[in-house]
């Protein structure tokens, strides 16, 4: 099935951008509002050239959808980027915005019509399980994520990533791939933009004359385009609840990296932290992989 292997290049890619990310937050841009505003330029611009060069049907329902979907990339950005900035230990905060499979189950069940199986409930059961280990564990290194504002900025996050992609699902097969990303970008470039220039004008001049800024942005970016081309052509070829539930699996994607990076397995299962974060990859992947039967 292509929209498997679609899904899976995406959740590769989205896994990636997230690494780059949070080393761009930690070394080069001062603020997750800056690099949202940074991130949103090399984007907009290329939306604006595809609209230019195949205008959609502005009052047609998909550009409504995907105005609403680009409004909801904003928040994501915004969250998203927020969260990475306060948290140090990303393997706390990819498995709970990770559980957003279960945001588009509920969505797609009211307005989508699907039917909630028992096998679609367990994987719910799984995955919530996943999330409250990789998030309340008290043996995880950093600070431990609790009921305060940083859970709510990431589950914002992992809601709004289900919205959008219940949103383009919706769009798809009625406009092209390339005019959903970009009349996407064109509704959520504004936000991301205005919010930095509001909150910190001086830091978005300071990373827009810095070379290291740039490039790594840049790259950043690159790696997000391609993951949005490919989840949408996944969206369009297949159904929305599994293949998000297949783009849901970078917890396991980031325990392989960063075992591959310089620990072994073996010592990450030989310690109390690093079994823990096997476990709770183990039960998100296990919840998404059987959404996705």
């Amino acid at each position: 099935m292509d929209w498997v292997v679609l899904s899976f290049l995406a959740a590769v890619a989205f896994t990636a951008y997230s690494l780059v990310q949070k080393r761009v937050l930690d070394r080069y841009v001062d603020g997750a509002v800056t690099f949202s505003a940074l991130a949103c330029i090399p984007h907009a611009l290329i939306a604006g050239v595809i609209l230019l060069a195949d205008p959609p049907n502005w009052f047609s329902w998909p550009v409504l959808a995907m105005a609403f979907a680009g409004t909801s990339h904003a928040a994501i950005q915004l969250l998203s980027a927020h969260a990475f900035r306060r948290e140090a230990d990303i393997s706390r905060i990819v498995p709970i915005m990770d559980a957003f499979p279960l945001f588009v189950l509920v969505m797609a069940i009211v307005f989508l019509g699907e039917a909630l199986t028992p096998l679609k409930a367990g994987a719910a059961l799984l995955v919530t399980g996943g999330v409250m280990a990789a998030s309340w564990h008290q043996s995880l290194p950093g600070a431990r994520i609790r009921l305060n504002r940083s859970l709510v900025v990431i589950l914002g996050a992992a809601f709004f990533m289900a919205t959008y992609s219940v949103l383009a699902k919706s769009a798809t097969g009625q406009m092209s791939i390339l005019q959903m990303y970009a009349v996407s970008w064109m509704f959520s470039a504004p936000w991301l933009m205005g919010t930095s220039l509001l909150r910190n004008p001086s830091g978005l001049y300071t990373a827009l004359t810095s070379r290291p800024a740039l490039i790594s942005t840049g790259l950043a970016q690159a790696i997000i385009l391609f993951a949005f081309v490919v989840a949408l052509k996944a969206f369009e070829f297949g159904p929305v609840s599994l293949s998000s539930a297949i783009m849901s699996t970078r917890p396991v994607l980031l325990l392989f990296w960063v075992a591959a990076s310089g620990m072994s397995v073996r010592a990450v299962l030989g310690r109390r932290e690093g079994r823990s974060r096997w476990v709770s990859a183990s039960l998100v992947t296990a919840g998404v992989g059987a959404m996705a039967v």
